[in-house]
């Protein structure tokens, strides 16, 4: 049999499928963009009550760099810490975490295309930073967003997963069989070191406040002290590796609890020489800020489900003094996010940033497919009760889960639409009304939510839902 031609077609078909994926590349490169954005601006040293959002142009995009279209952003201490001791160029946009949609490329810029999802850090000491609707950031300084992640969680994961790897793995060397402590394990790097730490065979020891005690347990820690009412010295003895996310009076005591020859480090303050002159501990020198090295190390551990983010609190850039103060508290569990996106329609009341995850969740349930979204989005005992096409039903939110969770995302996703039409939260209690628009599904969801102990979750759906007519 000749096979030339089908070599020749099978030539043609793969040049046909690769200038099509080109120019669906240049398409998105050649796209308009505004001549200005919205960011989160600081004219001076300050607080959280200094930030202004203003209309600035976007930032140059120089060779090697990548311009991108930034969806959510996250909060992260060094954040405010630079804002307020002066250390950012001024007038500055603050911010380093990002994710979002590549839509320019800079000269030189090779392995990624515009219309690629990534997640990044962007150094926000010498570039304008991440609070702002577009990002200028060095190639280099990005990955592709995970796939088991939502945006959200893709920026909200960059800095603490880097600093997490940075600090136990390549600076402490954690192995499996040896015992971590680790300081403040239910903060943003605390969370994500715990799990790196447990996937890598550890015994986890953390300190947490005692609300947070079956969360850190539920990250993997083997056992959680209450640091305002125990001394962690007093009942911690002989461990392998201290990892310091504290610093302070919290850095001094720690040398007390490793055995000799146990490394300690410490993410946020210079450990003094004297704890480490006499040879008894180790104190590892730190290795550089490397951001690919850190994403590319945790990302593994993110593909096997090994390590998961949790969201606090959404915030939208309008708000973004409210989501660092959030984030300053010093109870956050996990990160807090900042949509730049308008968010809701409408929204009213005290706490609307922490009721409105459950809702993002119950969104990128449907999105994903995946049923730790519905999970996270319901409360256990929760209830759906509504109408579709014309039918009263009544149903436990557990079989609504098992019915919408097909582990995929919907196959026509990129033609569904959602959004939070309104939240108003009263005291423990609120209320939203989300829309759906599918090619085979029309809904209105009236969504109850409800404070149970620290967190939200949809108490009540009630929907209104029908099948639209097939076009003639």
């Amino acid at each position: 049999m000749n096979t030339k031609p089908q070599r020749l077609l099978l030539f043609f078909c793969l040049l046909a499928g690769s200038y099509t994926a080109q120019a669906k590349a240049d398409a998105a490169c050649t796209a308009a963009l505004p001549e200005t954005m919205r960011a989160a601006r600081i004219q001076a040293a300050g607080g959280p009550e200094a930030l202004r959002v203003e209309r600035v142009p976007l930032p140059a995009v120089g060779a090697g760099d990548v311009l991108v279209r930034v969806r959510y952003a996250s909060v992260n201490p060094v954040d405010w810490k630079l804002q307020e001791s002066g250390r950012l160029n001024f007038p500055a946009t603050p911010g380093g975490d990002f994710a979002g949609e590549v839509v320019g490329l800079g000269a030189g810029v090779s392995g990624v295309a515009c219309g690629d999802l990534v997640a990044g850090v962007v150094d926000q000491r010498a570039r304008s930073g991440s609070y702002a609707e577009y990002v200028a950031v060095p190639a280099t300084e990005i990955v592709p967003k995970p796939a088991a992640f939502t945006l959200q969680e893709a920026a909200a994961y960059p800095t603490v997963s880097i600093a997490a790897w940075r600090y136990m793995v390549l600076a402490a060397g954690l192995k499996a069989g040896e015992r971590v402590l680790i300081h403040g394990g239910a903060g943003g790097v605390g969370t994500v070191a715990v799990q790196i730490a447990k996937a890598r065979g550890a015994y986890v020891i953390t300190t947490a406040s005692a609300r947070n005690h079956d969360y850190v347990r539920s990250l993997g820690a083997d056992e959680a002290i209450d640091y305002r009412s125990t001394r962690f010295e007093d009942v911690v003895k002989n461990v392998d590796v201290v990892i310091d996310t504290i610093g302070g009076d919290t850095l001094a005591r720690s040398g007390q609890v490793l055995r000799d020859g146990g490394r300690l480090v410490s993410m946020t303050a210079r450990i003094p020489e004297a704890m480490c002159a006499d040879g008894r501990i180790v104190c590892p020198a730190t290795p550089p800020w490397d951001v690919r090295q850190g994403l590319e190390g945790v990302a593994p551990l993110i593909a096997a489900g090994k390590l998961q983010i949790n969201i606090d609190g959404i915030y939208t850039l309008d708000n973004i003094a409210a989501a660092q103060q959030h984030n300053r508290s010093g109870s956050t569990r996990g990160k807090v996010v900042v949509d730049m996106s308008s968010g809701a329609d409408a929204a009213a009341g005290e706490g609307v940033a922490a009721a409105r995850v459950p809702l993002q969740a119950y969104l990128d349930g449907h999105a994903t497919g995946q049923a730790r979204h519905f999970r996270r989005a319901f409360a256990a005992d929760a209830l759906l009760v509504g109408h579709k096409d014309g039918k009263y039903r009544q149903w436990p939110a557990s079989e609504y889960i098992a019915q919408s969770a097909s582990g995929q995302p919907p196959r026509d996703e990129a033609r569904r639409q959602r959004r939070i039409r309104s939240i108003t939260v009263t005291g423990d209690v609120a209320t939203a009304v989300l829309e759906l628009d599918y090619p085979d599904m029309k809904a209105i969801d009236h969504m109850s939510v409800l404070k149970y102990g620290d967190e939200w979750r949809i108490a009540v759906k009630a929907y209104d839902a029908h099948t639209p007519e097939a076009p003639q």
